[in-house]
Order: C-alpha cells, then sequence, then structure tokens
C-alpha cells in the first residue's frame, strides 16, 4: 500500500512526497498555535483578574481603568494575529489533505487493476476490496494519520511547557526528585489508564468488523446476481405450488440477514461499552487539573498561590499533553476501523501479488501467455455479437447456423469461467420457459 503510491508513476511519487510535506507541515504549525495561544490565555486572564482586583472609579482609578481598556484592545490584537495565519492557512491545507488521500486511493486501484489476472481462481470479496476498502482506507488515513500527527507535534510543544509549569505549581503530594514533573506524570499515568481500558473493553472490535465486512460483501455478491441473473439465486419456477416458497429472494436471503443482524448488533454492543468508558473518563479529566490546582488561587501561602493566568494555561497545557498522549484511546473506534481495513487490504493484496518479494515489497502479478492467456478489455467486442465472440472465446463448429434461443444461462453455476464478465457490455440471455428475456450484464 505505500509502494503503489510513493514509488509508483514519477507523477503519484510527486504527489505522495509532496502532499506529505504539507500534512506534516501543517500539523507543526497547528501546534505552534496552539502554543501561542496558550501563552495569549495566561497573559489575557491574567489582566482580567487584574482589572477585577481595582475598586470602582473614582478619581485617581480613572487612568488606571483607560489604561487596562487599551491593555485588554492590544492583547486582542494580539490574538487576531495569532488566528489569522491559522484561518488562512487550514482551508487550503484540508484541501490538500483531502486531495493526497483520494490519490492515494486512486493509485491503489490502478496498482490492483493492473495486476488483476482474469485467468486465475477470482479472490472472494475482490470488488469490495478495490472500491469500498480503498476508500475506506483513504478516509481512514485522513483521520488517523492527521490526528496522530497532530498529537505528536503538540506532545512536543506542549510537554516543556507543562514541565516548566509542574516546578512554579506546588505538587498536593511529595514525589522527592520528581516532583518537578508531577503534572507531566500524571497526565502520562491518566492516558495510559486510559488506554488501558480502551484496548480491554474494544478488544474484539478488529475481529467483529472483519467478520461484518465478510457478510456485507457476500450479502452485496448476492444482490448483484439477483439483478442480473435471478436464476442464479431463485433457479427456475418449480412445478409443485407447495415448494415455490423456497424459490423466493427472502427465503435465499433469510440466513444472510440474519448474520448481519448479529454482527452488528455484536459491534453496537462492544462500542456502547467502550463510549461509556471514554466518555466518562474525559469528563472525570476535564475537572482534574481545576480540582488539583483550582485551591491555589485561594492558597494562604502566597509562595504557592497562583493567578488565575496561571490556572488556565495549566488548563490547558495538561489538556493538550492528555489529549496527545491518549489520541489512541479516544479514537479507538476510528483506529480499529481502519486497522480491519488495513488488514482486509493486505489479505488482498497476498492474494493478488506473487509471493515472491522484491526488496521486501511484492511484485504485480503477471498473467502467463500462450494459448490461455485472457481476452483484455480493450478486446471486448460491442454488444450484438455471440457470447463466444464477447467472451473472447473460439466458436464451436458446426454452430454457426444454431439459433441463439438456444444460449440459455445456467441455474447454478460452479465454475469461475461461467462467472466471467466483460465490463461495460451486454449480451442477450434466454432462459426456460416462457419467452422471457433478461438482460445480463457480463
Amino acid at each position: 500500500m505505500l509502494k503503489e503510491f510513493f514509488w509508483g508513476s514519477w507523477h503519484d511519487t510527486f504527489c505522495a512526497w509532496s502532499g506529505l510535506v504539507v500534512v506534516v507541515g501543517y500539523s507543526c504549525f497547528l501546534a505552534s498555535v496552539k502554543a501561542q495561544l496558550n501563552d495569549f490565555y495566561e497573559r489575557f486572564y491574567d489582566l482580567l483578574q487584574k482589572g477585577g482586583d481595582v475598586d470602582p472609579p473614582s478619581g485617581e482609578y480613572e487612568d488606571t481603568y483607560a489604561d487596562y481598556r487599551t491593555e485588554v484592545a492590544k492583547e486582542l490584537w494580539a490574538f487576531a494575529l495569532i488566528v489569522l495565519p491559522l484561518v488562512s492557512a487550514t482551508p487550503a491545507c484540508k484541501w490538500a489533505r483531502s486531495a493526497w488521500a483520494f490519490l492515494w486511493r486512486t493509485s491503489l486501484m490502478r496498482a490492483y487493476l493492473a495486476a488483476w489476472d482474469t485467468q486465475r481462481e477470482p479472490i472472494e470479496g475482490a470488488s469490495q476490496r478495490l472500491h469500498e476498502d480503498t476508500q475506506r482506507f483513504a478516509s481512514g488515513l485522513e483521520g488517523c494519520l492527521i490526528v496522530v500527527l497532530d498529537a505528536m507535534f503538540t506532545l512536543a510543544v506542549f510537554s516543556p511547557i507543562l514541565l516548566r509549569l509542574g516546578t512554579e505549581v506546588a505538587s498536593p503530594v511529595d514525589l522527592g526528585e520528581a516532583t518537578d514533573g508531577w503534572l507531566w506524570a500524571f497526565a502520562f499515568l491518566a492516558s495510559l489508564t486510559g488506554l488501558s481500558g480502551a484496548a480491554l473493553l474494544g478488544q474484539k472490535l478488529v475481529g467483529l468488523e472483519v467478520s461484518n465486512q465478510k457478510v456485507e460483501a457476500l450479502l452485496r455478491k448476492d444482490l448483484v446476481l439477483l439483478e442480473t441473473t435471478p436464476a442464479v439465486i431463485v433457479g427456475t419456477q418449480p412445478t409443485i405450488d407447495e415448494r415455490y416458497a423456497a424459490f423466493l429472494p427472502q427465503t435465499y436471503f433469510r440466513n444472510t440477514l440474519e448474520s448481519l443482524k448479529k454482527n452488528y448488533f455484536a459491534l453496537f454492543k462492544h462500542f456502547g461499552v467502550l463510549n461509556f468508558w471514554l466518555s466518562l473518563f474525559d469528563q472525570v479529566m476535564v475537572i482534574a487539573p481545576y480540582a488539583l490546582a483550582a485551591p491555589l488561587v485561594f492558597a494562604s501561602d502566597p509562595n504557592q498561590r497562583i493567578t488565575l493566568g496561571t490556572l488556565i494555561k495549566l488548563s490547558n497545557s495538561f489538556e493538550k499533553v492528555f489529549s496527545s498522549l491518549s489520541v489512541i484511546s479516544e479514537n479507538w473506534g476510528a483506529i480499529n476501523d481502519f486497522r480491519s481495513t488495513y488488514r482486509r487490504l493486505s489479505e488482498f493484496e497476498a492474494k493478488l501479488y506473487p509471493p515472491v518479494k522484491t526488496f521486501g515489497w511484492r511484485s504485480p502479478r503477471i498473467t502467463d501467455g500462450g494459448s490461455g492467456a485472457g481476452t483484455h478489455l480493450s478486446e471486448v467486442r460491442p454488444r450484438g455479437g455471440t457470447v463466444q465472440e464477447v467472451l473472447g472465446e473460439p466458436m464451436p463448429e458446426g454452430d454457426d447456423d444454431r439459433d441463439d434461443s438456444e444460449l440459455r444461462v445456467a441455474e447454478a453455476p460452479s465454475s469461475s469461467s461461467s462467472r466471467r464478465r466483460a465490463s461495460r457490455n451486454e449480451i442477450e440471455v434466454y432462459t426456460e420457459g416462457p419467452a422471457r428475456t433478461d438482460e445480463m450484464r457480463v
């Protein structure tokens, strides 16, 4: 999945590496803006606290209030200068990230189509892997990779800030030499607790998601067959009326729908337990920094007393570090969905590409030449010819004058060759019984 995009054609390679530079650069820029806003919050709330300590205006305090109003205006202007580049860059970078993920998807699709060998046994769910899973891969890549990058740069920027605040804010417990880093240690232990709970409660989600996608692929394949070749699903109408119910589509799909219901409700149950844990833990961690440091605003010891700006800066820095360390637990559902997609695509590539590896990469499968070589899609003839002409098979001898009504669809094709299709071309197929004409896309 990496080679197809980062080491493919020159156009894909250029888009892959340039897009990666944009994605990483934007994450770094976003982390620096967060740090500047954190400093702004400290200054702004300290200014508000000082203004609240001033008595109502009476003569000598009028100049003081005018100075505070001027300082507030300056801080608001500083805030505008901080967020203005972010407002300008965010839409452009989000567009670049979406385009980058889509180009990765199309690169995968082109590589898979180039390696698709129609002369081999069909790969189960190949159409879903090629269409839906590549789309899910692109969406998950745009979500999970961006979240992880943002977390990494945010952690790198805010960890020194939180460590410095640990030396300024007194610890509620004496930790000896580790007292100065008590805030960062508390954030790390809290994130480890959240991750452990998420991993324990969501450990079955990947397997359930993979099983669910297999049932979805089976349902989609049977529905396509029901639309194009109904006889493959329901057969022909029996002569005994009592057996007619066995040939209804709802009878054929009953077990598939029951399996689908079972899988989805298992997913709902595990996601419900996981979401309850994450919601509860997040609310506890929102109040945790205030519960630890807010009493110090009113501490009797002046050496331990902190300002309102310091409290807000501490809370914001703690939230950034904790969120960065908890990025896996907070996005456990999305990460599991991406993992299941990656696993299905890896299994698909293992069947699509040959087992021989070159420099650690799988090489695309090459169709053997000779008389058994398959007909390329570009060689498929337009609608109106015989079945043999459309499928590229030789015309049987002595059958030139055979009537087209003798071409009938098999009730239950068992070989892979009977399911070969020519994309965007149609042939007319006649079934037994009354004169009924069905158009089947092959």
